[in-house]
Protein backbone atom coordinates (compact mmCIF):
# COMPACT_ATOMS: atom_id res chain seq x y z
CA UNK A 1 0.00 0.00 0.00
CA UNK A 2 0.92 3.37 -0.94
CA UNK A 3 1.44 5.93 1.51
CA UNK A 4 1.25 9.57 0.37
CA UNK A 5 1.45 12.47 2.42
CA UNK A 6 -1.35 14.88 2.50
CA UNK A 7 -1.49 17.69 -0.38
CA UNK A 8 -3.20 21.14 -1.14
CA UNK A 9 -3.20 22.01 -4.50
CA UNK A 10 -3.80 25.81 -4.84
CA UNK A 11 -4.51 28.19 -7.25
CA UNK A 12 -4.18 31.43 -5.42
CA UNK A 13 -5.69 34.16 -8.27
CA UNK A 14 -3.19 36.23 -8.18
CA UNK A 15 -2.95 36.79 -4.57
CA UNK A 16 0.16 35.67 -3.06
CA UNK A 17 -0.24 36.56 0.00
CA UNK A 18 -3.14 34.07 0.53
CA UNK A 19 -0.67 31.21 -0.58
CA UNK A 20 2.03 32.14 1.30
CA UNK A 21 -0.42 32.22 4.23
CA UNK A 22 -2.01 28.75 3.21
CA UNK A 23 1.11 27.49 3.32
CA UNK A 24 2.49 28.38 6.36
CA UNK A 25 -0.80 27.49 8.42
CA UNK A 26 -0.94 24.25 7.16
CA UNK A 27 2.80 23.00 7.43
CA UNK A 28 2.43 22.76 10.56
CA UNK A 29 0.32 20.31 10.27
CA UNK A 30 2.42 18.13 8.05
CA UNK A 31 0.36 19.29 4.90
CA UNK A 32 2.63 20.26 2.03
CA UNK A 33 0.83 23.35 -0.48
CA UNK A 34 1.52 23.07 -3.89
CA UNK A 35 1.10 25.92 -6.10
CA UNK A 36 -0.70 25.61 -9.10
CA UNK A 37 -0.68 28.27 -11.79
CA UNK A 38 -1.92 29.02 -15.95
CA UNK A 39 0.52 27.10 -16.68
CA UNK A 40 -0.97 24.30 -15.11
CA UNK A 41 -4.47 24.64 -16.10
CA UNK A 42 -4.71 21.87 -18.59
CA UNK A 43 -2.77 19.06 -16.86
CA UNK A 44 -5.40 16.67 -14.68
CA UNK A 45 -6.07 16.64 -11.04
CA UNK A 46 -4.31 13.18 -11.13
CA UNK A 47 -1.23 14.60 -12.89
CA UNK A 48 -0.84 17.27 -10.56
CA UNK A 49 -1.54 15.29 -7.45
CA UNK A 50 1.37 12.94 -8.52
CA UNK A 51 -0.98 9.98 -8.92
CA UNK A 52 0.59 7.00 -10.69
CA UNK A 53 -1.04 6.96 -14.62
CA UNK A 54 -1.54 10.17 -15.04
CA UNK A 55 1.27 11.62 -17.03
CA UNK A 56 2.23 15.47 -18.15
CA UNK A 57 -0.35 16.33 -21.34
CA UNK A 58 1.44 18.01 -24.06
CA UNK A 59 0.79 21.63 -24.16
CA UNK A 60 1.06 23.82 -26.93
CA UNK A 61 3.18 27.32 -26.13
CA UNK A 62 0.74 29.16 -28.94
CA UNK A 63 -2.14 27.82 -26.92
CA UNK A 64 -3.67 30.73 -24.08
CA UNK A 65 -4.52 29.03 -20.81
CA UNK A 66 -8.40 28.97 -19.56
CA UNK A 67 -9.44 31.52 -17.08
CA UNK A 68 -10.02 30.69 -14.02
CA UNK A 69 -11.40 33.38 -11.60
CA UNK A 70 -11.14 32.88 -8.19
CA UNK A 71 -8.71 30.60 -5.88
CA UNK A 72 -9.15 26.92 -5.75
CA UNK A 73 -8.06 24.42 -3.25
CA UNK A 74 -8.16 20.35 -4.02
CA UNK A 75 -7.36 18.66 -0.83
CA UNK A 76 -5.44 15.41 -1.75
CA UNK A 77 -4.16 12.07 -0.08
CA UNK A 78 -5.58 13.27 3.27
CA UNK A 79 -6.48 10.41 6.00
CA UNK A 80 -10.39 11.44 7.33
CA UNK A 81 -8.78 12.11 11.24
CA UNK A 82 -6.67 15.30 8.52
CA UNK A 83 -9.36 16.49 6.81
CA UNK A 84 -11.28 16.92 9.65
CA UNK A 85 -8.06 18.71 11.38
CA UNK A 86 -7.76 20.69 8.23
CA UNK A 87 -11.44 21.89 8.00
CA UNK A 88 -11.84 22.43 11.89
CA UNK A 89 -8.89 24.88 11.38
CA UNK A 90 -10.39 26.62 9.02
CA UNK A 91 -13.67 27.10 10.82
CA UNK A 92 -11.44 28.37 13.39
CA UNK A 93 -10.02 30.86 11.31
CA UNK A 94 -6.09 29.48 11.72
CA UNK A 95 -6.39 28.33 8.09
CA UNK A 96 -7.49 31.04 5.40
CA UNK A 97 -11.31 29.45 4.06
CA UNK A 98 -11.44 29.28 0.80
CA UNK A 99 -14.83 29.47 -0.87
CA UNK A 100 -13.99 26.82 -3.81
CA UNK A 101 -12.71 23.66 -2.39
CA UNK A 102 -12.64 19.82 -3.49
CA UNK A 103 -11.19 16.44 -2.26
CA UNK A 104 -9.34 14.75 -4.73
CA UNK A 105 -11.74 11.39 -6.18
CA UNK A 106 -11.76 8.60 -8.61
CA UNK A 107 -13.63 11.21 -10.98
CA UNK A 108 -12.15 14.32 -10.54
CA UNK A 109 -8.67 13.10 -10.65
CA UNK A 110 -9.19 13.08 -14.68
CA UNK A 111 -10.59 16.31 -14.63
CA UNK A 112 -8.31 19.26 -15.73
CA UNK A 113 -8.08 21.72 -13.02
CA UNK A 114 -9.54 24.30 -15.36
CA UNK A 115 -13.02 21.60 -15.35
CA UNK A 116 -12.32 21.35 -11.80
CA UNK A 117 -12.69 25.06 -11.55
CA UNK A 118 -15.92 25.17 -13.43
CA UNK A 119 -17.43 22.35 -12.02
CA UNK A 120 -16.79 23.66 -8.28
CA UNK A 121 -17.99 27.21 -9.52
CA UNK A 122 -21.23 26.45 -10.75
CA UNK A 123 -22.24 24.40 -7.92
CA UNK A 124 -21.30 27.53 -5.62
CA UNK A 125 -23.02 29.43 -7.50
CA UNK A 126 -26.27 27.52 -7.89
CA UNK A 127 -25.67 26.42 -4.18
CA UNK A 128 -25.62 30.48 -3.19
CA UNK A 129 -28.15 31.82 -5.32
CA UNK A 130 -30.73 29.03 -4.02
CA UNK A 131 -33.90 31.85 -2.61
CA UNK A 132 -33.35 31.95 1.24
CA UNK A 133 -36.61 31.14 3.22
CA UNK A 134 -37.40 34.92 3.68
CA UNK A 135 -37.51 35.46 -0.04
CA UNK A 136 -33.94 37.10 -0.54
CA UNK A 137 -31.28 35.60 -2.71
CA UNK A 138 -28.03 34.69 -1.19
CA UNK A 139 -24.69 36.33 -2.99
CA UNK A 140 -21.55 34.20 -3.19
CA UNK A 141 -19.81 36.48 -1.03
CA UNK A 142 -22.14 36.02 1.91
CA UNK A 143 -20.24 32.53 2.45
CA UNK A 144 -17.16 34.42 3.94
Amino acid sequence: MIIRKPMILYYDNGQPERGRLLEKSVSHMGITCVPVTPAHFRQTVGHLAKLKGFPAKPQSPLEMPPSITQEVMVICHFPEKKLEELLTAMKQGLVPRVALKAVLTAQNSFWTFAQLFEELYEEHLNFYSQDDSDGTQSTCEEEE
